[in-house]
């Protein structure tokens, strides 16, 4: 007797232990937004350039719409839109 039953896209073959292409967990991915590139750059020193002028800090957090650094103690708050290139000094 056959059953067959809709796992909602779960598969019941057997594993062989290899992930599936692109889904490598040991290989690094290239960040593909702005965000994600300032993510792997937290507690670096960089300097970002904005229509207002450059900030250049310790990037202590990026949150949402905002990224936080530390210039010259001070925190500075710099808006996710506004930022219009980052560089690592």
């Amino acid at each position: 007797m056959d059953l067959n039953i809709d796992l909602g896209g779960i598969s019941t073959t057997p594993s062989t232990g290899t992930p599936p292409a692109g889904d490598d967990p040991t290989v690094p991915t290239t960040p593909t937004t702005m965000r994600e590139l300032l993510m792997t750059l937290v507690n670096e020193q960089i300097e970002v350039a904005t229509p207002f002028g450059n900030v250049a800090g310790l990037l202590l957090a990026v949150r949402d719409d905002y990224i936080v650094l530390v210039e010259d103690g001070a925190q500075v708050l710099v808006r996710m839109e506004a930022i219009e290139l980052v560089s690592e000094q």
